[in-house]
């Protein structure tokens, strides 16, 4: 019998003219097995965010620019017999988006697939691509971007235990146009990202060492050239800002370490961002300005932050929805800032998913401030059946 869960919504008005800012309140049976996997804010304002979880049908929510439902709807339930319950990532492209999950190998057996969907701003899909429907392989997704051709990038490895990467390029039609060859990146393919020329970069990872690799815009691999010498962790990401590039790796032990690089691939400039101890911090986004970051702070308020790309704090915001509440991932674009999490409601064992919709400083219309600068945020709660096909 399937478990049914609900969203509860908590709508913020805006009393301003400018951008509409919100927050939503996702609550599910206490043996749900979804999990909110990442959002993005459309070229139209509306915010969509993807669910996906053990066994379960990847399930998709689009936000209207006040914060209501425009619509929902599970995807992928048809296209194959996996079950794709991983990943989830989303990239906003013209009139809509796309998002990439893969299959685990407790749903599928030994050989899982990566599933790459189109879909138009009302939730139509316009084109599916699986990757491995038709072998007995490994493949598992660990980014993907848009091109400036209107296409998608993809990479990913066999998994967080076995070494061995791949990148595919798609078509804005969702045709395969290229795919490397398994012993063109021997590490892990953690990151792509698209130069100003139009070729592409991986960020890889080894045992002991952090490798960038340039490939062309026909899908030639260049040999590996090493960028550090440490063990990089699996989640690091690559990224051409003004026209740089950039390693980020994940925050540990409240540090932010990022490292730009020359085109020879040597190093130009490192920052290093030290983190409140009383935090819990992840790199969220990253922007032509600098670092957005979101986590939790203190005894259980949420955080979002942006920092230059200099190391320098550019604004701070905590927020709190009367339990504890945490942001484990955001989007920004010049519409406001679409943050992603969870929050503790009644009881220390009972936690909901949460989504929150700022302005481009983070603020919220409506909400409470404490003498400590903190947000206070009130939900107005309706349902919807996450579970209703």
């Amino acid at each position: 019998m399937k478990i049914i869960g609900f969203v509860l919504l908590m709508v913020v008005s805006s009393l301003a003219t400018g951008d509409s800012t919100w927050s939503v309140l996702i609550e599910t049976e206490e043996d749900c097995l979804y999990n909110l996997r990442d959002c993005a804010i459309l070229s139209n304002g509306c915010a969509v965010i993807s669910i996906a979880g053990p066994f379960e049908d990847p399930f998709l929510i689009c936000f209207d620019t006040d914060g209501g439902i425009s619509w929902s709807r599970h995807i992928l339930d048809e296209e194959s017999s996996r079950a794709f319950e991983s990943n989830g990532e989303l990239v906003v492209l013209e009139d809509g988006f796309a998002a990439c999950y893969h299959s685990e190998p407790r749903a599928t057996g030994i050989n899982t697939d990566v599933a790459v969907i189109r879909m138009d701003s009302s939730g139509e899909i316009l084109w599916t691509y699986i990757l491995g429907e038709d072998d007995e392989d490994i493949w598992m997704s660990t980014d993907m971007i848009s091109c400036s051709d209107g296409g998608l990038l993809v990479s990913g490895c066999p998994g967080q235990q076995l070494l061995g990467g791949f990148v595919f390029k798609l078509s804005s039609d969702g045709r395969l146009e290229w795919m490397t060859q398994p012993e063109e990146i021997t590490g892990f393919a953690l990151s792509v990202m698209q130069t100003v020329d139009g070729d592409y970069s991986v960020l890889v990872g080894y045992d002991n060492s952090i490798a960038v690799q340039h490939i062309t815009s026909e899908g030639l691999v260049s040999a590996p050239g090493t960028v550090a010498e440490n063990e990089i962790p699996f989640r690091a990401t690559i990224k051409c800002v003004n026209n740089s590039f950039w390693i980020f790796p994940a925050v540990e032990s409240h540090v932010l370490y990022a490292e730009q690089l020359y085109p020879d691939n040597g190093t130009q400039n490192e920052i290093f961002v030290q983190l409140p101890a009383n935090s819990e911090v992840k790199l969220a986004d990253i922007l032509e300005g600098g670092l957005l970051l979101s986590g939790g702070i203190g005894d259980g308020d949420a955080l979002l932050t942006q920092y230059d790309l200099d190391g320098n704090l550019v604004w701070k915001r905590c927020y709190n929805t009367g339990g504890r509440d945490f942001l484990y991932g955001a989007d920004f674009s010049n519409q406001g800032i679409l943050a992603i999490g969870q929050t503790q409601i009644d009881s220390e064992e009972e936690w909901a998913f949460w989504i929150l919709k700022t302005d481009i400083s983070g603020f919220v219309e409506g909400a409470e401030v404490t003498e400590n600068g903190i947000l206070l945020i009130e939900p107005d709660r309706i349902d919807i059946d996450l579970y209703d096909r």
